[in-house]
């Protein structure tokens, strides 16, 4: 899929609570700029943050699974890296959907908090990205930060660096019937969500 300056697409930052209507101000290879319509002063954007682009391309709905490079809040521009795009209408569940939220992760029995972004997440796994350094085999216990109230555990399966953070790859371990329920829901509502706004993005005011 080739996206061009000009398209209007959507944005979604963990920062944010909802998708901005955006427009693409130029490419270059598997980089991208973007200017949002609105203000994103009050987002808390850093770079090496996972953001998530929607558009449209042949009267079907694409994802891009991005990394954020700069942020000009002075003039509501992104630049941003795009790891992948893929289709969203015939996704299966066990495929990572892009996503871009917040989550507490504790360690073990521990209490302490600590901070990631999720960058991905399927029924049966999900990525994310942190400062915090795990070993690879720790379980994780997710609290993830959204409409719908879910825990997760997980087990640290893969383990990367970039100049900014540490990606691992979970795989999430079951111990409930009402666990995956919950999940499978919530990758429906997002992606019904994704595909409802990038489907009025062209439509006149």
């Amino acid at each position: 899929m080739n996206i061009k300056a000009g398209e209007i697409v959507s944005i979604r930052h963990c920062s944010g609570t909802k998708l901005y209507k955006s427009i693409v101000l130029e490419t270059l290879d598997d980089t991208l700029s973007v200017k949002l319509f609105d203000e994103v002063a009050l987002l808390n954007c850093s770079p090496g943050d996972p953001v998530v682009l929607g558009c449209e391309f042949n009267n079907e709905v694409y994802m891009g699974s991005c990394n954020l490079l700069d942020i000009d809040k002075d003039n509501n521009k992104l630049s941003l890296k795009i790891d992948n795009y893929e289709t969203i209408t015939n996704k299966r569940l066990y495929e990572r959907f892009p996503v871009s939220f917040y989550a507490d992760v504790r360690i073990g029995e521990s209490q302490k908090k600590n901070l990631v972004l999720v960058k991905n997440i399927s029924i049966n796994g999900l990525m994310i990205n942190t400062k915090h350094d795990f070993p690879v085999y720790q379980e994780l216990k997710f609290e993830l930060h959204l409409d719908i109230k879910l825990h997760l555990k997980a087990t640290v399966i893969r383990k990367s660096k970039d100049t900014n953070n540490f990606e691992y790859g979970l795989k999430i371990i079951y111990t409930d019937v009402n666990t995956p329920k919950l999940l499978k829901k919530l990758i429906l509502i997002l992606k019904q969500e994704q595909e409802d706004f990038i489907k009025k993005l062209k439509e006149p005011n």
